[in-house]
């Protein structure tokens, strides 16, 4: 199902962007659900998708040893998958949903050249994503 260009608006990292960029993003968005229990991706895998949650919550898991640890939770108006867009497009973690959950998916591929034919919009998505990364790593060293 195609996304409506109104739905973006409910991400952070999308607010500042015009109209005409949230249509131009919302073309290469999809909803999607996914069920409690489902992997969204793996940690060494190709990253292929950035993920949206807008409905539900995620658990963000490292390979640690001889199993996995929970580093994260997050929920709804959160993005996953991030390191899909950073070289080399590997996903850093293993994301599982902990309940139902509707999620937006973004090829990264499509998103990386959508932002790079508007640096304005790739300057903008990249600027969020990267103070929402921090705000996580920040909120993880204070147990929040």
């Amino acid at each position: 199902m195609l996304t409506d260009p109104l739905e973006l608006q409910k991400y952070t990292c999308f607010r500042e962007l015009t109209e005409e960029q949230r249509k131009a993003l919302a073309q290469i968005a999809t909803e999607e659900f996914f069920n409690d229990g489902h992997t969204l991706f793996e940690e060494g895998k190709p990253g292929t998708h950035i993920f949206l949650i807008g409905e539900g919550q995620v658990e963000v898991l490292y390979y640690i040893g001889e199993g996995f640890l929970q580093v994260d939770r997050v929920g709804a108006g959160e993005i996953v998958g991030c390191s899909a867009l950073v070289d080399p497009y590997t996903y850093t973690s293993t994301t599982r949903c902990c309940t139902d959950i509707k999620a937006m998916t973004i090829e990264a591929e499509s998103l990386l050249n959508l932002m790079k034919d508007d640096c304005a919009l790739g300057f903008s998505i990249l600027k969020s994503l990267i103070q929402m990364l921090l705000d996580r790593i920040i909120d993880l060293r204070l147990g929040i």
